[in-house]
């Protein structure tokens, strides 16, 4: 019984040290987050509310959104890494001097980069061969970080943003060929919104391939009032065979970028339904959704954001898995934690544990009167994602 009771002890000193090491070893990875109009930056926001451990210690991501006046007031030496994705303000940003030499002396002092489809198109070398005005100021306040060509034309490619009228998820298949990031997948399914493709690199790695044409896929059309509406020509893209995503160097720093979407989940085998409608930026005119099918889940590539992060900063890359939670409004006394993945659900208000649910749907009893402030974690094997909002009964 003594040795039972020795081992019992030493057991509990041992996990409970070794809890707190991993407490007290704590990294946190601050990400600034360039504001943008378009919904998906709303998602990249979400799926950077994560943390993973790695041989004792924590690493935490911490999202910050800034715009124009904190680049140039020189706040980006505050951040790790910087991230743009489906933005259009940063190409108008860029014509300044100021603005774009700030941005490069952050990589190349060590900061890391990620830009996904507007995002990308600003890191590389713009359009060899520009012919709307867009085209010219997307060349001219161009980073360089990449050194490709983009294909992206506003007749073309560009469309599938144009038009998009907020429920815009088209799957297309990727061949993947770099390992780390994507965990040594082969073939990989990401939303496609008017990125761009890319080509002409000599330096930078390429890390993808697009092996459908979006046109193929989901077909859109011009459309001409004649007493109706008709669709009068097949919107067209070339980008099948051109690179999708791609990392480089520059300076100190490491860069990498995406055509595609994996912060928007993909819809499986569905169809495009055109219509006179609003555009998500507000304009009436002919756009399309994407419906029908089988729609993945919210973190179904939000692996490939948060490895990215975490490649550009040198980092240990975090588990190649789905993981996420969001957090329902308060019904009928009940709160419910949606989760993706989980096995475990941990409930904190103001700031102290309420309770834990390790079966899904994962909920509690509130019956506290008030307004208080409810964080959900979600736990799977060395990771969490979490989710929080303020509860008012």
């Amino acid at each position: 019984m003594k040795k039972i009771a020795v081992v019992a002890v030493v057991l509990f000193l041992f996990l409970g040290m070794e809890a707190k090491t991993e407490e007290s070893n704590k990294e946190e990875i601050k990400i600034a987050l360039y504001d943008s109009i378009s919904p998906s930056v709303y998602l990249l926001e979400k799926s950077f509310q994560y943390a993973w451990y790695d041989n004792g210690t924590k690493y935490e991501l911490k999202v910050k959104r800034i715009d124009f006046k904190d680049v140039i007031n020189g706040s980006l030496q505050n951040y790790d890494v910087l991230v743009i994705g489906a933005s259009g303000r940063q190409y108008f940003h860029g014509l300044s001097k100021k603005w774009r030499e700030n941005v490069k002396n952050f990589v190349a002092n060590g900061g890391g980069y990620v830009g996904i489809c507007g995002g990308a198109n600003i890191a590389s070398k713009g359009y060899e061969h520009p012919k709307h005005w867009l085209d010219y100021i997307i060349s001219k306040s161009a980073l360089g970080f990449i050194d490709a060509y983009v294909n992206d034309d506003q007749d073309e490619e560009w469309q599938y943003l144009w038009k998009e009228g907020g429920r815009t998820n088209i799957p297309i298949k990727n061949e993947i060929l770099g390992d780390e990031i994507f965990a040594g997948e082969k073939y990989r399914y990401i939303t496609y919104g008017g990125g761009p493709g890319l080509y002409g690199m000599e330096k930078a790695k390429p890390l993808a391939i697009y092996m459908e044409e979006p046109m193929e896929v989901a077909p859109l059309h011009y459309w001409i009032w004649l007493g109706k509406w008709i669709p009068y020509k097949t919107i067209k893209t070339d980008i099948k065979g051109y690179y999708s995503a791609a990392e480089a160097t520059y300076g100190k720093g490491k860069v990498v970028i995406f055509g595609m979407h994996p912060e928007i989940p993909p819809r499986f085998n569905g169809s495009v339904e055109e219509f006179f409608g609003l555009s998500i930026y507000g304009i009436p005119r002919y756009v399309y959704s994407w419906k029908g099918g089988e729609q993945m889940n919210m973190s179904y590539n939000w692996w490939i954001t948060r490895r990215s992060i975490a490649y550009v900063c040198n980092l240990p890359l975090p588990p190649a898995e789905e993981l996420f939670v969001y957090l329902q409004p308060l019904q009928d006394g009940v709160l419910e934690a949606y989760a993706e993945n989980a096995e475990r659900v941990e409930f904190y208000v103001d700031g102290k544990f309420f309770a834990s649910d390790d079966t899904p749907p994962f909920r509690i009893n509130f019956d506290l009167k008030g307004e208080h402030v409810v964080k959900v974690i979600a736990y799977r094997n060395r990771a969490e994602a979490w989710d929080e909002r303020v509860i008012e009964s």
